[in-house]
């Protein structure tokens, strides 16, 4: 790791320490609790896009697995067009192994999700009031299943169950109400 992508590595982690440091302090489903966290996330975006603009998507090998995490996180929070790019740079970086392909798909999913269009990898869902969890629209739903499975991740039927069963969960039931 350089010099520089070990300074602005600090600066990703210290962004990532204080959400952490909000999410322990609350339960996880806890509305306060996510505001303050996107803030925070929000709140760095200038310094993700100087160094997107500088050094290409934050990967492994420049900052580490933690800070690539936290600059994701932070890219969630981004307005559109900054989100566009960071999807862009985060999908050649996953596509190399330098960064997480999950991350990618989640936020390639995000962004469609703000412009209103279908998602691609099928990896968000909308909180219904019987607890369960409904499919955000999703483009071409027939090859869904192929197009996670050119970014190395899993089955659609897996994802939704693994996250059924974690929105069922006593902890994160408990904490909603």
């Amino acid at each position: 790791m350089s010099a520089s992508g070990r300074d602005f590595g600090v600066d990703l982690l210290r962004c990532l320490w204080r959400a952490e440091g909000v999410e322990a302090s609350m339960p996880r489903r806890d509305a306060a609790a996510a505001t303050v966290i996107a803030g925070i996330f929000a709140g760095e975006a200038e310094l993700l896009r100087g160094i997107l603009d500088t050094h290409g998507w934050p990967g492994y090998e420049l900052v580490g697995e933690r800070a690539s995490l936290a600059a994701w996180r932070i890219a969630m929070y981004c307005p559109t067009p900054l989100q566009a790019r960071a999807a862009e740079l985060l999908e050649r970086a996953a596509r190399t192994g330098d960064a997480d392909p999950l991350h990618f798909a989640l936020l390639a999913d995000r962004i469609c999700l703000n412009r209103g269009e279908p998602q691609h990898f099928g990896t968000l869902y909308i909180p219904t009031r019987s607890g369960l969890l409904k499919l955000y629209p999703v483009k071409d739903p027939q090859r869904l299943d192929d197009r996670r499975h050119a970014l190395g991740l899993e089955p659609h039927a897996a994802w939704a169950e693994r996250l059924q069963a974690e929105s069922l969960s006593p902890k994160n039931t408990a904490a909603s109400g």
